[in-house]
């Protein structure tokens, strides 16, 4: 169970491909979450009156209902970004609206308990970051430019003293530094350890995801995208390989080429939509004949190519074989249920030290067009050719 609400989480809820109003609901999430520990903090707070006297009580009170202000505005701004996700009027307003907002929150805080405190910089630096990844930069860039000019101007000012610094604390001449309290420490844990988390996880998972995405991408560049076996491209590798670890251990391998039987006749007379699936059964059918450590793929039109590692030619014959009779008993289904048969033809080649892979399947093309002149639906093998009929 665990191993699936993981795989949910990471894998199949790719957040990378949510909306821009599903994100949208994610940082609002994000921002009540921010509220809601000031709130917790606060309540803690009027609860021991030991730490008043570090504590702005007055502002406190004020910044407390302004906290559960924004609280329930930012909660009631998340079923729009859920119900309404598709609306034009929230497609074009909520990333502005919940950008904005998450910004000012940010921003309120950041003054409140220290522009240069360790959970503003925390906080600025994980949700700028994570909100680069998930949103268009442009949307991000209009809300920190303001927002870094503003911490910055706080800054400044509360150097000079012209405005406090941290107002929500008692600093001044008459208190022994706050700053050096192991109260004022565990608040900063207390704020900066959600926010850090709570990035962490989402760093984890857009990372996670960012990496499979990759993954599947690579995956798409090698396989055919109609029969889903190997494209030609990977095949030259896969062969490629495979003769140089023959140069290496000189373990043989085989190289069979088929070709579907009169393809041209099933487009004409049924479709190309039939003939496409002919391909996608005969991918599926060859699959399930193969071992688990051969390849196959789609090399042309109605052409595949099977690349047995380890194979002596005594074996490739049988696999050959095999799946030459399980495409003639292949039956395709046509809309009305009735059913069309199909075969095809192979050409076998075998590895050796003095042919190389364009070679190898020069010859195995030999051999295949060599089994078209002869009848079709059979298995051929290079050197069991007549003289006349190779070309060295």
């Amino acid at each position: 169970m665990k191993q699936q609400l993981m795989k949910m989480v990471f894998e199949d809820n790719v957040v990378m491909n949510w909306s821009t109003v599903q994100k949208c609901a994610l940082i609002l999430i994000l921002a009540c979450g921010m509220h809601l520990t000031w709130i917790v903090w606060k309540i803690y707070i009027f609860l021991q009156p030991s730490v008043w006297s570090m504590i702005n009580m007055p502002l406190m009170r004020v910044t407390f209902w302004i906290d559960i202000s924004f609280f329930c505005v930012l909660a009631a701004l998340i079923y729009p970004t859920i119900y309404y996700r598709e609306h034009k009027l929230a497609v074009s307003f909520m990333p502005w609206i919940s950008i904005g907002l998450f910004t000012l929150t940010l921003c309120f805080g950041s003054y409140m308990v220290g522009t240069l405190s360790p959970a503003t910089m925390i906080g600025y630096v994980s949700m700028v970051t994570v909100g680069l990844i998930l949103f268009q930069r442009h949307l991000i860039y209009v809300a920190l430019i303001p927002a870094t000019i503003m911490l910055l101007l706080c800054t400044y000012l509360s150097t000079y003293h012209v405005i406090p610094y941290a107002p929500l604390f008692n600093i001044g001449p008459t208190q022994e530094n706050v700053l050096l309290q192991p109260f004022w420490v565990n608040t900063m844990l207390f704020f900066s350890a959600p926010i850090f988390l709570v990035s962490l996880l989402l760093f984890e998972i857009l990372l996670t995801q960012w990496r499979n995405r990759e993954d599947y991408i690579e995956k798409l560049s090698q396989i055919d995208p109609l029969t889903n076996v190997l494209n030609r491209r990977s095949i030259n590798l896969y062969l490629k390989d495979l003769h140089d670890q023959f140069q290496h251990n000189q373990c043989p391998y085989a190289v069979i080429l088929l070709d579907l039987d009169h393809f041209k006749r099933i487009n004409d007379n049924y479709g190309h939509d039939v003939g496409d699936k002919v391909l996608i059964e005969v991918a599926k059918c060859l699959s399930h004949h193969l071992r688990h450590k051969d390849y196959i793929g789609r090399f042309g039109g109605e052409e595949f190519i099977l690349l047995l590692p380890n194979t002596a030619l005594a074996q490739a014959r049988i696999i050959a074989e095999r799946c030459r009779i399980a495409i003639q008993t292949l039956p395709i289904f046509l809309k009305d249920q009735s059913t069309i048969q199909i075969s095809a033809s192979f050409g076998i080649a075998m590895s050796s030290s003095n042919t190389d892979p364009s070679e190898l399947l020069n010859q195995a093309d030999q051999a295949l067009y060599a089994v078209k002149a002869n009848g079709r639906n059979q298995v051929q093998y290079y050197f069991d050719l007549p003289p006349l009929m190779t070309k060295s």
